[in-house]
């Protein structure tokens, strides 16, 4: 009976070691399309892991990362929308939330004037970093020395 006691006692403290124990277990972020609905100003641009002297060109095939600062995205629910740089550059777009990837990602087309969605054939697919209610984190690859770097684009809610 000592035995038993004795056995259960012990898988009692394991069971309860291993619920209040923690993982270490990545989580990815939950995104839906009205999260990153609205109007959102660039707040910073951060070059990270691109070596020294290295630069990123034309970001999008629009400008350079630093003339992101400032801009404004206003993406609508619909996923229509403009990214507008502070040079007065005004790219329209089309946009979505991809889901079907191991981490969900904002896509864009860039559309010129009078084309549709469907007719773009190419465009670009960025990374989620920190996702809030009045903030949100894109961070955009790019392959550098054989390895990736990231531009990593803070914007916040208007």
């Amino acid at each position: 009976m000592k035995t038993i006691f004795k056995s259960t006692l012990i898988l009692g403290f394991v069971a309860v070691f291993a619920a209040c124990s923690t993982t270490n277990t990545a989580t990815t972020p939950t995104v839906s399309r009205g999260d990153v609905s609205g109007k959102w100003t660039v707040t910073s641009v951060d070059m990270q892991g691109f070596p020294a002297g290295t630069s990123a060109g034309r970001v999008f095939d629009i400008a350079n990362a630093q003339d992101f600062q400032g801009s404004t995205w206003d993406l609508k629910g619909g996923g229509t929308g403009t990214i507008s740089l502070t040079n007065g550059t005004v790219q329209p777009i089309y946009w979505s939330i991809n889901k079907t990837t191991a981490m969900p990602t904002f896509q864009f087309k860039k559309l010129m004037d009078g084309q549709r969605p469907k007719d773009v054939e190419t465009g670009y697919s960025i990374e989620f970093g920190d996702v809030s209610n009045n903030s949100v984190v894109f961070k955009t690859p790019v392959m550098t020395s054989g390895q990736t770097a990231y531009i990593n684009l803070t914007l916040a809610k208007q």
